[in-house]
C-alpha cells in the first residue's frame, strides 16, 4: 500500500483517464477490510447492510468531513475551507497545514479510512503543491500546477493509503492566494460503532 505514485486527471472522467482506478479501489478495500476485521475482531463487515450494520458487524460509508479538522483545530462540517491569515493564521504565499485528523491531529478511535486520492471541487485552485504525513510516514511532495488545466482535477494515488484510528494524519499545502478552497478526500470509511454515524449531520464523530 502507498508506493508514492499518483495520476492527475479530470475527476468526472477518472475511470476513463485512469482505468486502473477501480483496481486501486478494490485492492485498498480488501486491505482495509482485512485490517479492520483483525483489529476489531470478533466484529465482521456487514456486506448486506454496510450503512446500518447489524449487531456483531461494522459498517462502511463515504468519508465524512467531521473526521478531520482545519489548521486551527476546528472540526470540518464540509470540505470547503477559507484560506486566510486573520482567522486561520496562514502564511500566504507559503506552506501550511490545511487538514488533519480531528482528534488533535490524530484520527478518532473506531474509524478507519481508505484514502484513494484528493478531488478539487473549485474552479479556482489556491495551492500549487501538497504533501502528506500518515503516522510517521512522510510522503513526497506533489506539484499540482498541472491540475490547473482541468475543470475538476483529481489526484489519484496508484496505491491507496490507510488512515488508521488513533494515528496521525496531516495534509500540508503551499497556498498561493487567499479565499475559498474545497478539497475532498476520495475513498471510503469503515465505522466500528454504528450509533456514532446516527448523530446530527455536521456534528463531530467522537
Amino acid at each position: 500500500m502507498g508506493s508514492g505514485g499518483y495520476v492527475i486527471c479530470e475527476y468526472d472522467s477518472v475511470k476513463e483517464d485512469f482505468p486502473e482506478f477501480q483496481s486501486v479501489l478494490d485492492a485498498l478495500h480488501v486491505n482495509l477490510l482485512a485490517k479492520a476485521e483483525a483489529d476489531w475482531s470478533p466484529l465482521k463487515f456487514d456486506r448486506d447492510h454496510p450503512m446500518a450494520p447489524r449487531a456483531g458487524y461494522f459498517g462502511e460509508s463515504t468519508i465524512i468531513p467531521s473526521l478531520f479538522e482545519d489548521r486551527v483545530n476546528v472540526t470540518l462540517v464540509t470540505w470547503e475551507q477559507w484560506y486566510d491569515f486573520v482567522n486561520k493564521g496562514m502564511t500566504i504565499p507559503g506552506n501550511n497545514v490545511i487538514m488533519q485528523g480531528a482528534n488533535g491531529g490524530n484520527m478518532y478511535e473506531d474509524y478507519k479510512v481508505g484514502l484513494a486520492g484528493l478531488v478539487f471541487l473549485d474552479k479556482a485552485i489556491r495551492i500549487s503543491e501538497i504533501k502528506m504525513q500518515i503516522s510517521d510516514k512522510k510522503l513526497p511532495r506533489i506539484n499540482i500546477e498541472e491540475a490547473l488545466a482541468y475543470n475538476k482535477p483529481a489526484i489519484v494515488f496508484e496505491d491507496g493509503y490507510i488512515l488508521d484510528e488513533e494515528t496521525g494524519f496531516e495534509l500540508q499545502a503551499y497556498a498561493t492566494t487567499p479565499g475559498p478552497q474545497s478539497i475532498k478526500l476520495l475513498g471510503f470509511q469503515l465505522n466500528r460503532v454504528k450509533d456514532k454515524l446516527f448523530t446530527n449531520a455536521g456534528s463531530p464523530l467522537v
